[in-house]
């Protein structure tokens, strides 16, 4: 997986492709993605994004914008769940031309500019999810790594280890510690600082509101 999402290059289509991978945790990740990606093409398609909601490196999310996002799912019916969901999926791309006003309708609604903007508070939030994510695993991995060494280290102290595992203790702690080197070599950023603090801030409130579309 590429260190930078190139969001510059592919607009929006960005926002609704971080959907995609964070559908793909349970059954179906295949079909899942591949609804995803079809919804995302169509989508940046039919709008020309504004310089900001296409570069992850610029802010965009505020409080104001998260707050809004996080209400709007608490409605029954979000028209943009429809793009996601099978069968309907299909018929959502159909007629995408004829549903820009309902997607605009139910954006504005909420408080945003039109669905590119709703669209691309999405795409922030399901990519700061992705970042925090990997930063959490990223830490607990090292942390397992690190208990690895400590528990081999003290093996090695065994006056009547056998030769074969000393070789396999000494291999693990070089290995490990490689690893953990390579972990924490600093990253290229994925998006901008700002923006994944916010989501953090909201992650609690984001997985609750986000659970009936991450089940689907």
């Amino acid at each position: 997986m590429k260190s930078r999402v190139r969001c510059h290059e592919i607009g929006i289509l960005v926002g609704v492709s971080a959907l995609a991978l964070v559908m793909t945790t349970g059954c179906g990740k295949a079909r899942d993605a591949e609804r995803a990606m079809s919804a995302a093409k169509a989508i940046s398609e039919t709008v020309t994004p504004s310089d900001a909601q296409n570069d992850y490196m610029q802010a965009y999310l505020t409080d104001e914008k998260m707050a809004k996002f996080i209400s709007s799912l608490q409605e029954e019916i979000n028209p943009f769940e429809a793009l996601f969901k099978e069968g309907g999926q299909a018929r959502g791309m159909a007629d995408l031309q004829n549903r820009i006003e309902e997607f605009n309708g139910y954006a504005r609604k909420h408080g945003f500019a039109d669905y590119a903007d709703y669209m691309a508070v999405w795409g922030r939030i399901m990519v700061g999810e992705m970042v925090i994510g990997s930063e959490e695993m990223t830490k607990s991995m090292i942390t397992s790594m690190e208990e690895a060494i400590k528990s081999a280290e003290e093996s090695l102290q065994k006056p009547d280890l056998d030769p074969e595992w000393k070789k396999m203790y000494e291999q693990q702690i070089v290995d490990s510690r490689k690893s953990i080197e390579d972990m924490q070599k600093p990253q290229e950023a994925t998006m901008n600082a700002a923006d994944v603090a916010l989501v953090a801030k909201y992650i609690t409130q984001l997985e609750e509101a986000t659970k009936k579309f991450k089940n689907n």
